[in-house]
């Protein structure tokens, strides 16, 4: 352990050329992406755009990224099954772009690299401290597991928030829905109105009944682009309406009535749930109560016993 600093010198910049490599991909997509819709609209409306000097460095660097880019997707692994699954949690998380796979396993390499940097430029502190030499090896196993399980973790918390914000507008949805059909839309032009209205209040359901549109506009099959729907979505309100519009759609029932029957069959279990968790509320409240107020409480009735006690004494 005498030679331990000169080492780390060494080694420390090493890695972090390395991970700066790693993340130059990820770092260029976004810079390329700044800008755009500048570009779009000076395109659509016929305004001449002038190529500054950044866009003539960024076509010189567009090869070197995109090589950085296929070493990444090389080392992603090949099973078309868990590509697959990468995939759709990226697309439920709202990274639709082509190149998500690759900045996501970019990520997971960035964050190994990273963390075992910042673990040698931390071992000249963990030789002062004295620990057992078999700690750094432990360390870095924990860093590395960490690295590799920080994309995933984000992904699964983004998915959970917009799951959470898509079945807060869902009633909402399904009163406008049934709304706009009763009035004599279609359903396809009710996704579409309704997919506007909610914009303001609720953009994360928004952009999925927009993608909905999109799909059976461009001519999916109303139960494939349904059921797609729901697994973006990822409630189970979705996945009972998507199932229960193929029914219709196959038996030829009323599509108002359906959807009428549906969304107050949702309410009434939304509610049904909401007075399950309030007969729950008391035994969750009853350790709390057992270890901070009682006491507190008995704390209250006893001390002013005893000292009046110690008085007589």
């Amino acid at each position: 352990m005498a030679g331990l600093p000169l080492d780390t010198a060494m080694i420390g910049p090493i890695l972090l050329v390395l991970a700066v490599l790693a993340a130059s991909p990820g770092l260029y997509m976004v810079w390329r992406t700044s800008g755009l819709d500048e570009r779009i609209r000076d395109r659509l409306t016929g305004k001449t755009v002038v190529e500054p000097a950044k866009s003539r460095f960024q076509d010189r660097l567009r090869p070197v990224a995109d090589r950085m880019t296929k070493m990444v997707e090389r080392a992603a692994p090949k099973d078309e099954d868990q590509l697959s699954d990468i995939r759709f949690r990226l697309v439920r998380a709202g990274f639709v772009s082509k190149n998500a796979v690759a900045v996501f396993f970019g990520a997971r390499l960035v964050g190994l690299i990273v963390l075992q940097v910042s673990l040698v430029l931390a071992l000249p502190r963990i030789e002062a401290q004295e620990y057992p030499n078999w700690f750094p090896f432990a360390m870095s196993g924990f860093l590395a597991m960490a690295g590799l399980a920080m994309p995933g973790i984000y992904l699964d918390k983004r998915i959970e928030k917009k799951s959470l914000e898509c079945s807060d507008g869902f009633p909402d949805m399904m009163d406008l829905l049934v709304a706009c059909v009763e009035a004599g839309l279609s359903l396809d032009a009710a996704v579409l109105r309704v997919s506007e209205e909610l914009a303001s209040r609720h953009p994360e359901l928004s952009l999925q009944l927009k993608t909905l549109a999109l799909e059976m506009r461009a001519g999916r099959a109303r139960k494939a682009a349904w059921r797609a729907f729901a697994d973006r979505v990822g409630l189970e309100e979705a996945g009972s309406l998507a199932t229960m519009l193929r029914q219709s759609e196959e038996m030829g029932t009323s599509l108002g009535d359906t959807l009428r029957i549906f969304s107050k069959g949702m309410r009434q279990r939304r509610i049904l749930m909401a007075e399950e968790k309030a007969m729950a509320l008391p035994a969750k409240m009853t350790v709390p109560l057992i270890l901070f107020v009682f006491p507190v409480l008995l704390g209250i009735l006893i001390v002013p016993a005893i000292i009046r006690f110690q008085s007589f004494m």
